[in-house]
């Protein structure tokens, strides 16, 4: 699977984001990889459970910018392929332990946020949504999605500064279930797999039903977060913010 490591071990099913030299950055090939590998997760029985994780210096640095500019002169507002929520785990109904370690920015971020049920957090892990710095709008319904999550404080300092937070301020904020040191990272998630498939994996899934649930944003919300990204694919500041990203130069914004 292109982008990603699938392996299963016992019950447990790992999927490791696997491009170390672009820092985990989510491109088509990995979309694809994760794509293929939440279908062959839905289809074996065999799998209880599931360890998401990447490297140890980054989770995912989010979404692959030069991916994303070239792929804009071609199509400049329509989302890149395989670029939805079912892609980053949203539909998957069995349990996802997350281990993050090191960088988990926006696409690595969303894949935390909408994949797993459970996160484990190494003391090295920085979580944000650095888009609005380089003139990304946030689509996917993030706002209202991080908004069920942390405060309205943390939420505007993640998505309208492009502030970093700690582990240690994810763990406060409710999002991490538990902050270790980087060795025992996997072995912590681990136990939570092993403990998951001791359970009834018919209940388990279905708690989980539940619990998605409530925690969704409402369709109204979504629908708003969703138009307004949009609109934004239609500004200059969207065509310059990539671009200078990729050209390694502050972005000249237009403010519109």
């Amino acid at each position: 699977m292109a982008g990603i490591v699938f392996e299963k071990k016992g019950k447990t099913a790992y999927v490791i984001l696997n491009r170390p030299e672009q820092r985990n950055a989510v491109d088509l090939g990995m979309r694809q990889g994760l794509y293929d590998a939440w279908e062959e997760i839905e289809k074996d029985s065999d799998i209880w459970s599931i360890i998401l994780t990447g490297g140890e210096k980054d989770f995912s640095t989010g979404q692959d910018l030069t991916e994303l500019t070239e792929f804009r002169k071609r199509e400049p507002t329509a989302d890149l392929p395989l670029n939805n929520l079912e892609t980053f785990g949203m539909n998957v109904k069995k349990p996802v332990i997350a281990a993050i370690s090191g960088y988990c920015l926006g696409a690595g971020f969303l894949l935390t946020l909408v994949a797993s049920d459970i996160r484990v957090a190494s003391d090295t892990a920085i979580f944000g949504m650095p888009e609005i710095k380089v003139g990304v709008p946030l689509g996917f319904g993030i706002p209202p999605l991080l908004a069920r999550h942390f405060s309205p404080a943390i939420n505007i300092e993640l998505i309208m500064l492009g502030h970093n937070i700690s582990a240690q301020d994810a763990y406060r904020s409710g999002y991490v279930n538990k902050v270790v040191s980087p060795r025992d990272l996997i072995a912590q998630a681990e136990k939570y797999a092993d403990e998951v498939n001791t359970l009834s994996p018919f209940l388990v899934k279905k708690i989980k039903e539940i619990s998605r649930y409530i925690a969704a944003p409402d369709p109204k919300e979504i629908a708003l977060s969703n138009a307004i990204c949009m609109l934004c694919r239609h500004s200059e500041d969207y065509v310059e913010g990539p671009r200078a990203f990729k050209e390694k130069r502050k972005p000249e914004w237009k403010g519109r």
